[in-house]
């Protein structure tokens, strides 16, 4: 079912999804602080494959990507706004689909690999 944007139901059923956003954020039990993180970023797995950073903390990352990942440790290159990368040894913890080919991760900082310009 669709709703118009202008109806109430369209107001109510925006409701619901606020609502489904604030019940997963209070099962949520993680420690660290996280932070919205919108960012290209590359996975060296197996294969090079290209991410979208969701969230960052400094104890991890939530990833978006369009190839599943098993769990494991993986290399994550994160771009800085002054110009170099980061490299991370990340282990992704969990990975789930979200549709149409598409999935979301989360992973947990290793360590650093190393910062390049």
């Amino acid at each position: 079912m669709e709703y118009l944007l202008d109806t109430p139901q369209a107001g109510m059923a925006i409701h619901e999804l606020i609502l489904e956003a604030h019940q997963d954020n209070l099962r949520d039990r993680r420690s660290a602080a996280r932070y919205p993180f919108f960012r290209r970023v590359s996975i060296r797995s197996k294969s090079p494959i290209v991410a979208f950073s969701r969230e960052i903390s400094a104890v991890g990352v939530g990833l978006l990507h369009n190839a599943e990942l098993t769990p494991g440790e993986v290399e994550v290159s994160i771009p800085s706004k002054r110009g170099y990368s980061i490299r991370v040894r990340t282990r992704i913890v969990w990975c789930q689909p979200c549709g149409e080919g598409w999935y979301i991760s989360g992973g947990q900082f290793v360590g650093v690999a190393s910062a390049t310009a």
